[in-house]
Order: structure tokens, then sequence, then C-alpha cells
């Protein structure tokens, strides 16, 4: 029997040890192993966080069309007509494509067509994104990301 004087620092001793992963307390379970299929979910926040930011990213986009010069003369267009009147198009067409039924298809698509040894990488450049404390840095990471689609020429996310 414990002595009554030490039978309270016995109990906290015990929670101590519970708390601070003492021997009763069982191993960290290790993380699920991450598929395609999370990339849906992360796909609409992806689009979700676009249009609350559709301003900066637009005008990163557009930043980085200009520099690639893609589609062939975006830049000179932008010098002739200003850039107001190419973001205020770019606007429309994104509207446009972020219909909910096109964001469901092309969630869809990623979550079941990507091939395999790309979802991780996929599923790291989303969590950099969704991370982003503000609109500017989310719209040049989402951006970034893009790069190599946006300089193949492609017209449509």
């Amino acid at each position: 029997m414990i002595a009554p004087m030490f039978r309270g620092r016995s109990l906290v001793l015990v929670l101590l040890l519970a708390a601070c992963g003492g021997p009763s307390s069982p191993p960290p379970a290790e993380p699920a192993a991450r598929t395609a299929a999370d990339l849906g979910p992360m796909c609409h926040r992806y689009y979700a966080r676009q249009g609350t930011c559709t301003d900066d990213y637009l005008s990163a986009v557009l930043d980085v069309r200009v520099e690639l010069d893609m589609p062939k003369g975006i830049g000179e267009r932008v010098k002739a007509e200003g850039r107001d009147v190419v973001l205020k198009e770019s606007r429309a067409h994104w509207e446009s494509d972020m219909e909910p039924a096109k964001i469901d298809a092309m969630c869809e698509a990623m979550a079941t067509r990507t091939p395999a040894d790309q979802v991780e990488r996929l599923l790291k450049q989303g969590d950099a994104c969704e991370a982003a404390a503000d609109c500017k840095a989310f719209a040049i990471c989402a951006v970034g990301t893009e790069r190599s689609y946006i300089a193949s020429g492609a017209t449509h996310h």
C-alpha cells in the first residue's frame, strides 16, 4: 500500500508517464498512404481557392503567358490592347471553365486517370498551394504548378 503522503504523487506520475508516451502508450499510428482518390477532394479545394483568389490567380497566369509568349503573340497583344482588356477576356474564359459540372469532371478525371507515379507529386504540390497564407502566394504557387501546362500551349485546364 502506498503511504498517504505519496498517493497523490503516484497518480500524477502515472498520468505524466501516459501523457508523455511512457511505457503504457501505444506507438503513434502511421499516416494512411494517400492514393489517387485523394486527388479529387484536393482538386475541388484547389479550384475553390482559385475562386476566392481569382484576380491574383488570373494576373499570375497572364504574367506567365506573357513571359512564355503562350499563346504566341500574347505579349504583343497586352502591349497593344492593354493588360486590363486581356485580363477581362481571360476572366470570361476562366468563369466558363469554372462551372461546377466542369470542375467535377476535371477533378473526377484527376482522381481516376492520374498515373500512380504522379499521385504523390501532385498531392504535395496541392498541399503546398493550400498552405499559402494569402491569395497572392496561392496564385504564385498554383501558376508555378501549371507552368509546364501553360508552356505546352494548352488553353484549358
